[in-house]
């Protein structure tokens, strides 16, 4: 089977089931560790993105997933399977024309699958549907077993401390950003109350009050892409915020920084990311769940050190 996989996350849970060598094209996104240089990038920054030659192929460079597709290299590697996030706003209808188009330039039949998480369901259901289109049916299930039953363990053992607590998880802090779809339902489901927007919020910009008017328990800094030293660099402008010091996950010395890799990224390194937000909410320290200094919680002294300061 000829794969092409569009999503990094995609790309590693497939890494992962062993058929890294029937990949045959990946987002310029995308890290394999097997041979990468046979694997043709089909993808390209959008700046990058090189004029289409019609109408369809724009389309379908567009429509096919979050980067720009270079349609004559996917052409060129002849998929069978092309997994990937459609972002054409009617999936459906852009599936059934894709793939008949595809199939009419590749010469051959080729399948897309699109995959799109919002819940913990969903990912666990998507690693099994994963697998099964590769006839790796069993080591899909064995994946979203072992990352619910992980995931329910922590939740269990440590119920006292994560019960109720109210989490504010920032995907970004300029411009205000909060993490959506599967982070809520992960910190609901270790039993916490995520902070979420209402759709009428949605329309307009996030605003520091609606932080300082939810009074997070917790608070995770852990933007989009950025390493941890990045995350950190945060916190000069956090604390210049207005009634920063009023917030209770200040007042308790419980903001965390960490990176924004693993807890985006739904593949198989989600679980470092949940161990992450489980030992945030719970108050643990780095590397009792997680590696030592996989992230990091501002000592008390260092949120209100303009008190200690002569």
């Amino acid at each position: 089977m000829r794969i092409v996989s569009l999503q990094p996350y995609l790309t590693d849970v497939l890494s992962s089931f062993g058929v890294e060598t029937q990949l045959v094209g990946i987002s310029h996104k995308c890290i394999v560790s097997e041979n990468p240089g046979r694997i043709v990038i089909v993808t390209e920054p959008a700046e990058d993105a090189t004029k289409a030659v019609d109408d369809d192929h724009e389309r379908l460079a567009q429509g096919l997933a979050l980067s720009s597709v270079k349609v004559s290299a996917l052409i060129d590697v002849r998929p069978d399977v092309i997994v990937t996030s459609c972002v054409d706003k009617d999936s459906t209808s852009f599936i059934s024309w894709a793939e008949p188009y595809l199939t009419r330039l590749c010469g051959k039949n080729v399948l897309i699958k699109s995959f799109s998480i919002e819940s913990l369901t969903e990912l666990y259901d998507t690693y099994e549907a994963l697998a099964i289109l590769i006839g790796k049916g069993r080591l899909g299930r064995e994946l979203a077993q072992r990352t619910k039953a992980q995931t329910q363990d922590w939740a269990k053992n440590f119920y006292d401390r994560l019960r109720n607590k109210k989490v504010t998880v920032l995907s970004s802090v300029k411009p205000l950003s909060l993490a959506t779809g599967l982070i809520p339902d992960l910190i609901q489901a270790i039993t916490g109350q995520p902070q979420v927007r209402t759709k009428e919020q949605l329309l307009a910009p996030l605003t520091w009050s609606e932080i300082v008017a939810f009074r997070p328990d917790v608070i995770i800094v852990a933007p989009c892409g950025a390493t941890l030293e990045e995350s950190l660099g945060t916190f000069k402008e956090l604390e210049a915020a207005p009634e920063w010091e009023d917030i209770p996950a200040v007042k308790r010395g419980e903001v965390i920084f960490y990176e924004g890799v693993e807890l985006y990224q739904p593949g198989p390194r989600f679980i470092k990311g949940v161990a992450v937000v489980v030992s945030a909410v719970a108050g643990l320290d780095s590397g009792y769940i997680t590696k030592k200094d996989e992230f990091y919680r501002l000592r008390f002294v260092e949120l209100h050190r303009h008190r200690f300061m002569c």
